[in-house]
């Protein structure tokens, strides 16, 4: 069990880091910065689409939002991962989710590196979002995982 607790924890710190990525592009509200936290979000989409069907349809990967929609997004995100995990056994995390890439080549891979791939991705990106969000003369957000953990511990 401890290794799903470990993933929700993971997960609930890439919920906190793209809230936190959101909200240094809200002075900016298009362009690079957004694209890049658009990405996130369309990747994410698409992963957890695989879980129900190994080859999703109409899902962009690079799809263009509004920040409004990012918002809505990224707590309609937080649901669907919150309903996987909670359907996860330890079991669970080692079978394969069998799925097609977006250019149709299948491959199967298992549970626990999908997610963890999914909050690495994020990570990745976001890192994009920052340094973007500085190229367009606004201030990026701190979504180093230790700044969320020094976060949760000093709020309880």
């Amino acid at each position: 069990m401890a290794e799903i607790q470990f993933l929700r924890k993971l997960f609930d710190y890439d919920y906190w880091a793209n809230l936190t990525a959101l909200d240094s592009l809200t002075p900016l509200e298009a362009g690079k910065p957004l694209d890049y936290f658009a990405h996130v979000l369309g990747a994410s989409r698409i992963w957890l689409a695989r879980f129900s069907t190994a080859d999703p349809k109409g899902i962009d990967v690079w799809p263009k939002p509004t920040l409004a929609q990012c918002r809505d997004a990224v707590d309609e995100l937080r649901q669907g991962w919150t309903a996987v995990l909670d359907r996860l056994t330890p079991e669970g995390l080692a079978q394969n989710l069998v799925y097609r890439n977006t250019k149709g080549v299948e491959f199967s891979t298992p549970i626990v590196d999908v997610l963890m791939h999914l909050v690495m991705h994020s990570a990745y990106h976001r890192g994009q979002v920052a340094s973007a969000v500085r190229a367009a003369g606004g201030k990026p957000a701190l979504t180093d995982y230790v700044a969320w953990v020094r976060q949760v511990g000093a709020s309880g």
